[in-house]
């Protein structure tokens, strides 16, 4: 372990080569130096290349208490003081100089401190400020923290060794690349099988990546590129094991979010994945094909495939499929599923910010396409998230007196409300304000107003062919009072001139 410059920052040995080089030559300097260390290797290990020149795990690989020693210092040295722009910070909301740096130092000088900072180390593989924060004082700030020297701290185990890194505000894109440069060189010469975090590790190579490439033409493609030809190395040289499978899964998810409607290539990943997997000791689970059958619901519903978005949304819903590893999901894979809190009392909302509510939306939008109406109305009356509690509980009831369709109105302008000011005060000028600008593109809550438009006018569509008259003409009043949509109203119209 050294120190270099005057920061004080504990580095090994090849951490601070790589760093001095790089700061003197830049990438293409410490790629030279890697290829110089790889030449001089007494048993050389295969490398594909495949992202330059990867490291021996032996230079960066420590035992535990190293690990511990580098990580739980630099913490201390670089979060145990309070800066005056973090003091400033604390004052603001309500914390004293003296009791700011009591708490720190009981937290970095007593064994529980140092437990606890563990703890929360090894469960997540990370720590940042803010993070730290929360340990120490107990509470998270909605408000960005200020920004200081030390970003990151990263610790994996492999076995009886462990990984640290450390990610530095000065000369960032270094340590990012530095991580993502040990991170492959990880799987290429680790076996799988010591892999206990593949979604953990594989999403920081991943943000690592995309802040390293961000200035190249097409970083996204070159990073799924690289991707597959990693997991293809990666995948011929291991034994089946729980981590291969994730790293397909992880694979597959990737090129989903960065797909950008290149679907075809998606499909087939999925296909080649199941066929391998099937009866495999590591068979799917029922989370993976929760996880799988939401992406080919998606991407049959970009590609209009009407009969398949039926197919795996009505599985989804079986059983609560999707509502029962949701949590899962969103822990490994956490920008898969959209996870804005539902509302079931609201009917005006963007389908769009949550997984079931847009389940909901893409399925009603599909039973009116086929002209499969009374399943429409099943899931309505079954399922309040697909209109809103109002709705449902006169469908469900048949109550269509006018005191519960009055409430169904009141609903919908306290959405408004909601919408426009965040506040169930003043619901009258919060309507008032909504009915003028809802329409233009550049109101904050446009989006809001196409989804539910877009929805509502589904729902009447199939409360007018189910014959729910009275419901359908409440609905209409409202939604030509609150929502309309003239390009929507239009479509509804039409359909409508078809039936009588």
């Amino acid at each position: 372990m050294k120190l270099i410059g005057g920061s004080g920052c504990m580095l090994l040995d090849c951490d601070e080569q790589l760093f001095i080089t790089y700061r003197q030559s830049g990438e293409n300097g410490a790629e030279k130096l890697l290829s110089k260390w790889a030449e001089a290797e007494v048993t050389p290990h295969e490398d594909p290349k495949i992202l330059g020149t990867a490291l021996s795990p032996q230079l960066f690989l420590v035992n535990k208490e190293a690990a511990m020693n580098i990580a739980f210092s630099t913490a201390r040295k670089y979060w145990g003081r309070v800066s005056t722009e973090l003091q400033l910070f604390f004052n603001k909301h309500g914390l004293d100089t003296k009791y700011v740096n009591d708490r720190l130092n009981a937290f970095f000088y007593t064994q529980k401190g140092k437990q606890a900072f563990f703890e929360q180390l090894f469960a997540q593989h990370t720590m940042d400020l803010e993070r730290l924060v929360w340990l120490v004082f107990g509470k998270r700030w909605q408000v960005k923290l200020p920004e200081n020297d030390l970003k990151t701290i990263y610790l994996y185990k492999f076995e009886d060794d462990y990984f640290v890194h450390m990610i530095y505000k000065e000369e960032a894109l270094f340590w990012h690349w530095l991580f993502m440069k040990k991170v492959y060189s990880l799987l290429i010469h680790k076996p799988l099988e010591q892999f206990t975090f593949i979604h953990e590790i594989m999403g920081h190579f991943e943000q690592s990546s995309t802040i390293t490439y961000a200035h190249v033409d097409n970083s996204v493609y070159n990073y799924r590129k690289n991707l597959d030809k990693c997991i293809t190395y990666v995948d011929k040289c291991n034994l089946s094991c729980l981590a291969k499978k994730q790293l397909r899964l992880y694979q597959i998810v990737t090129h989903y979010r960065l797909s950008e409607g290149q679907y075809q290539c998606i499909k087939e990943l999925i296909t080649s994945f199941e066929a391998d997997w099937r009866y495999s000791m590591y068979a799917l689970t029922e989370k993976e094909k929760v996880l799988i059958a939401y992406i080919l619901l998606h991407i049959a519903h970009q590609e209009s495939d009407y009969e398949n978005v039926l197919h795996y949304g009505e599985y989804l819903l079986e059983d609560e499929r999707l509502n029962n590893y949701a949590i899962e999901i969103l822990l490994e894979y956490k920008d898969l599923l959209p996870n804005r809190k539902p509302t079931p009392p609201a009917i005006i909302k963007n389908y769009n910010l949550n997984y079931l509510e847009n389940l909901y939306a893409v399925l009603l939008d599909t039973y009116v396409r086929l002209e499969r109406y009374q399943e429409g109305l099943v899931l309505l009356k079954e399922h309040g998230l697909a209109s809103n509690k109002k709705i449902n509980a006169a469908l469900v009831q048949q109550n269509y007196s006018n005191e519960q369709l009055i409430a169904i109105e009141a609903s919908m302008q306290q959405d408004i409300a909601l919408q426009v000011n965040n506040s169930l005060q003043h619901i009258g000028l919060s309507v008032e304000e909504w009915r003028q600008h809802y329409r233009q593109p550049d109101a904050p809550y446009f989006l809001v107003a196409q989804s539910a438009s877009m929805h509502m006018i589904n729902i009447l569509k199939i409360l007018f062919v189910t014959e729910q008259f009275e419901l359908f003409e409440k609905l209409i009043e409202v939604y030509k009072k609150y929502l309309l949509v003239e390009e929507h109203f239009n479509q509804l119209r039409v359909f409508i001139s078809a039936y009588v």
